[in-house]
């Protein structure tokens, strides 16, 4: 299973690329934007980055993993 590792801002600006992205494909009918435009919508939707995973980085602020119950 995919580990959270992006935090609400990073979500939200990649929302924001995607949607760029997203336009620029159907303006310039770019099925390679268009791809790279449904990869960064599903890091958003997932709250996972594959940059971040290499890179043992994580921007979430809260870890599941890690929470204590009592």
């Amino acid at each position: 299973m995919l580990k959270k590792n992006i935090g609400p801002s990073g979500r939200i600006f990649r929302l924001a690329i995607a949607m760029i992205l997203l336009m620029i494909a159907v303006w310039q009918k770019s099925w390679i934007v268009f791809l790279i435009s449904l990869f960064v919508f599903f890091e958003a939707w997932m709250q996972w980055c594959l940059i971040y995973q290499l890179l043992g980085k994580n921007s979430c602020p809260i870890d599941s993993d890690k929470q204590d119950v009592k």
